[in-house]
């Protein structure tokens, strides 16, 4: 496996336009939702130390945790998806030609343009009637179509990214899959 850490590796320089354009809106969801996760993880922290020495928990800590970590790890998708980072099981792949990978390569981009599509859709909706059923959070009584909201642009961009991995496979050197 060649991985890298780096933030720099995977720059928007030698790629496609639809590359380039969506590259910085997708670091800026990614960084958005570390921030959101980095806010996550201070408030568990206050919440365990005021529960354990001054039996004082945050209320709600777990609700906002799954709430905050929903609209979180969308908020990364994006990006993932754009670098290729993904999981991939290229166990089976190995063996086969540049050809025939760079066309499974495509198919699964094309999947995931479709179920984002199909999830961004579906969330809109399932936010709509959230909003119309009054739909809210146990402890905290927080509407559940505010973070469901967040949650459909992480989508629409991930759809978008998926899209613009397909043209940069489709439109590389190489020849078309």
């Amino acid at each position: 496996m060649n991985e890298s850490l780096s933030f720099d590796g995977s720059s928007p320089a030698g790629h496609g336009r639809l590359y380039r354009a969506l590259y910085y809106p997708a670091q800026g969801f990614a960084l958005g939702g570390g921030l959101l996760l980095l806010l996550l993880i201070g408030m568990s922290l206050v919440s365990i130390v005021g529960r354990k020495l001054l039996s004082a928990p945050i209320r709600g800590d777990i609700e906002l945790m799954e709430i905050g970590a929903a609209i979180a790890i969308a908020a990364f998708l994006p990006l993932c998806e754009l670098r290729g980072a993904h999981i991939k099981v290229d166990a089976f792949t190995l063996a086969v030609s540049p050809a025939l990978r760079r066309l499974l390569d495509t198919f699964a981009h094309l999947a995931c343009l479709l179920v984002a599509l199909l999830l961004a859709w579906r969330t809109g909706l399932q936010a709509l009637d959230s909003r119309e059923y009054g739909d809210v959070s146990t402890l905290l009584s927080i509407p559940l179509w505010i973070p469901l909201l967040f949650i459909v642009p992480s989508l629409l961009l991930l759809a978008m990214c998926a899209l613009a991995r397909v043209f940069e496979l489709y439109h590389r050197p190489g020849g078309r899959p």
